[in-house]
């Protein structure tokens, strides 16, 4: 275990909600921490070993965070002088630069060029005052919420243990950081061995709260933003969102198959636009390209291919690649929005990070990975961190705690249908109780096999292609499905032979009316 806590010096924590300015942030995010970790390895020499720290971070799974009650105050605004008004002689031109144009005029002979000197002179001193708050009539409201924490520590709790060189490093930089979000919450940071136990835990569902966390490339995006500043600096992306429940409302740990809700997400940036009936072509891709950039490393090769060195296929869960589509809501068409790659969550650090690293080396310099297919054209994949993605790329919505679940993707059988005529439905429905077993979920109470989802926008099982089986190449049978489970259980469903690959992604049925 590997924690980072630390404590509110003067009992009040400043920062500002993203989507609300009026409103404090808590709990504090654990991407504002790990930005605060960032500046102070800015500020104390951009040590190797810092930045190795910190890259060791930015890879580790979403941490579990403790966080004290907090008191909201009265939020205190104020009108405040702008002190960001240019220079109305030239915009682009410094100061200094100013004054000697100015000289130049002065030392010409002449009496027009001793007027132009001087009206030029005045105009400048002018401008000049006016940049000043004081003079500016200029004024701006803020805002300022806080909210009350006392002195009671907050901490990131890890599972994984750190090595003793990412330790020592992170324990230097906390001990540089000054404050967390404002700059008036000021803080005292530091490794801490013993953290009080966590109130917020990774989640999904309608009660999680959703939090900014870091993921793979979060500081070299920060550094390039840093790097552009000046005039034309803009804000650095928003990190991934991750949903997270409290504690306290969860009286006992629900179902969970193999499958980690804490996915990597993946968006479409630009090129072809595919259907979600193209997902599992281009999981396929997304998996070959991720093996190629993975060559180096036999087990991330292994994990993301899901065969053995010598070619036996796995027997152990591995990478399943998901293509997220458009579906569920009025007016869905079912366009592929991303690609997600769900982990299994018995892997351990060292796996995960392997896998990460073969899909950071994926990507280009801007972290950006093309699939090419052909006549079809190609397309563009990015690591999905905008402020509020689209209901489709947050993997809450498919990572749900619930009782009643519905296939957004057809699930493929394992075994072919009996050869007897007759109804098939209630072999399929005894099937797919047997796939919710092999992935770590209780059979459900209830299945009703369907042609078409229950999802606007989601496929038929006539207009997926046919997953192959691997003894005689012939198709299997896909289905669609309504499933009810006795108790909740807690995503992601992903069933049957092509759970890997696209098919069979299932999505939480809150009501009979899609969601």
């Amino acid at each position: 275990m590997f924690a980072i806590a630390w404590e509110y010096l003067t009992g009040r924590a400043l920062a500002k909600r993203f989507d609300d300015q009026t409103r404090a942030e808590w709990p504090p995010h654990p991407d504002r921490v790990f930005q605060a970790l960032v500046a102070a390895w800015g500020e104390s020499g951009q040590t190797s070993e810092g930045k190795a720290a910190l890259e060791w971070l930015e890879r580790l799974p979403p941490p579990t965070l403790a966080a004290p009650e907090a008191t909201h105050r009265d939020v205190v605004s104020a009108f405040v002088p702008a002190n960001d008004i240019e220079c109305p002689l030239s915009a682009k031109s410094s100061f200094e630069r100013e004054i000697e144009k100015t000289r130049g005029l002065a030392s010409k002979k002449g009496k027009d060029a001793n007027a132009a000197a001087a009206k030029r002179a005045r105009e400048l001193i002018a401008g000049a005052m006016n940049l000043l708050p004081a003079r500016s009539g200029a004024r701006s409201e803020r805002h300022f919420p806080s909210v009350l924490v006392q002195t009671a520590h907050c901490a990131l709790v890890w599972s994984q243990n750190s090595t003793e060189d990412a330790r020592t490093a992170l324990a230097a930089l906390c001990r540089n950081v000054t404050h967390v979000g404002h700059s008036s919450s000021l803080v005292r940071m530091w490794v801490e061995d013993q953290p009080p136990a966590p109130n917020y835990v990774p989640a999904a569902g309608a009660h999680a709260v959703s939090l900014r966390v870091p993921g793979p490339g979060r500081l070299g995006r920060l550094i390039e933003a840093y790097a552009n500043g000046g005039p034309e600096w803009k804000r650095p992306p928003w990190a991934r969102q991750q949903g997270y429940a409290r504690v306290q409302s969860r009286q006992r740990e629900h179902a969970q198959g193999v499958f980690g809700d804490d996915w990597i997400v993946l968006r479409y940036d630009k090129g072809a636009a595919f259907g979600l009936t193209q997902g599992p072509a281009v999981a396929e891709a997304l998996r070959k390209t991720l093996i190629k950039a993975a060559d180096d490393c036999a087990e991330a090769k292994m994990l993301i291919s899901g065969h053995m060195p010598e070619g036996k296929y796995m027997e152990t869960p591995h990478v399943a690649f998901v293509p997220l589509g458009d579906v569920g809501h009025e007016y869905a068409d079912g366009h592929l929005m991303g690609v997600a790659l769900a982990m299994p969550r018995s892997l351990t650090y060292e796996q995960r990070d392997a896998c990460l690293q073969a899909l950071v080396a994926a990507g280009n310099s801007e972290g950006r990975i093309r699939l090419v297919f052909g006549p079809a054209g190609d397309l563009t994949l990015k690591s999905e961190e905008r402020e509020v993605p689209p209901r489709a790329l947050r993997p809450e919505s498919w990572c749900q705690t619930a009782i009643r679940w519905a296939s957004a993707t057809p699930i493929a059988l394992d075994r072919l249908p009996p050869r007897a005529r007759g109804n098939h439905d209630a072999w399929a429905a005894e099937q797919i109780g047997l796939a919710c077993e092999r992935i770590g979920l209780p059979r459900p109470d209830s299945v009703r096999i369907l042609p078409v989802s229950r999802f606007s926008g989601a496929p038929t099982c006539r207009e997926f292609p046919p997953l192959t089986r691997r003894t005689d190449g012939g198709p299997r049978w896909h289905v669609h499905a309504d499933m009810v489970f006795a108790e909740p259980i807690h995503g992601p469903v992903l069933l049957g032979a092509g759970r890997y690959r696209g098919y069979g992604l299932c999505k939480p049925l809150l009501s009979e009316r899609e969601e």
